[in-house]
């Protein structure tokens, strides 16, 4: 009786799951305002009515996407104990690495915004918790921004730079952040 739930369970996951990897194939090779909801379906085998049970609109699935991506970077950075920005920058895109083709894919679309939103909820529960003043919205917004932008650069910059050399970057920040204060 309670393999039932947990078996449910793990098939919505797996529908999700397929439907994310068909958005995300679909957006790599057409501009995402012309993905329909009928493409995304068919893409992963699955019906136009399954779709409808799980999210409303395209929209909805991107958003679940970019939150399931978020969550796993910042479930990844949250064994760590970082005692400097350089060692928050360098796990945070070790982290992203992996999340590369969604992360271009959302670039290339225009849809970096959606992942700001996420990533400025997210940054209240992540690493940088341990280096931030504690419930300050205003730094966690900083924070959030600041990452983002630096990851928007990656990825404007072909997402080639190694985690190691992001926390480079991240260290020269720190430096010149200091110097202005």
């Amino acid at each position: 009786m309670t393999d039932k739930p947990i078996k449910r369970v793990q098939q919505v996951d797996q529908t999700i799951s397929w439907l994310t990897k068909a958005l995300l194939q679909l957006m790599q090779q057409m501009p995402y305002s012309k993905i329909t909801i009928s493409a995304v379906a068919t893409r992963s085998g699955l019906s136009r009515r399954t779709f409808y049970r799980h999210f409303q609109s395209i929209d909805d699935l991107l958003d679940k996407a970019i939150e399931t991506q978020v969550a796993d970077i910042i479930a990844t950075t949250k064994t760590a104990r970082p005692h400097h920005f350089r060692e928050v920058v360098t796990i945070f895109f070790t982290a992203c690495v992996p999340q590369r083709d969604f992360l271009l894919a959302l670039q290339a679309n225009g849809l970096m915004s959606h992942l700001l939103t996420q990533l400025t909820t997210g940054i209240q529960t992540s690493l940088l918790t341990y280096l931030l003043p504690q419930n300050d919205n205003y730094a966690f917004a900083f924070a959030a921004g600041g990452i983002w932008n630096l990851l928007n650069q990656w990825l404007t910059e072909g997402a080639t730079a190694t985690p190691k050399e992001m926390g480079t970057v991240a260290e020269r920040i720190a430096i010149h952040l200091g110097d202005v204060i």
